[in-house]
């Protein structure tokens, strides 16, 4: 990988961080609405979406990681 490549995953990687982390917090937001609803019917499957999107974001940050290991963080300043 060049360092403009490097670069680029680790941006891309933070982005998609970033964009994770507000659609959890969406999805928070939205399961509390529900159970404060009694919306319960629902409550299963926005549990599983929400499950889905943590385990999304976790491996988002552990590619980061990874990344910041092997290349450093060049992109410090983004």
């Amino acid at each position: 990988m060049s360092d403009f490549s490097s670069q680029k995953a680790i941006a891309m990687e933070k982005r998609h961080i970033l964009e994770g982390e507000k659609r959890l917090a969406r999805q928070e937001a939205l399961m509390r609405e529900l159970i404060d609803r009694g919306q319960d019917h629902l409550t299963g499957r926005a549990g599983e979406v929400l499950g889905l999107l943590r385990d999304s974001l976790e491996l988002s940050r552990e590619r980061l990681r990874y990344l910041q290991t092997q290349y450093g963080d060049a992109s410090e300043s983004d």
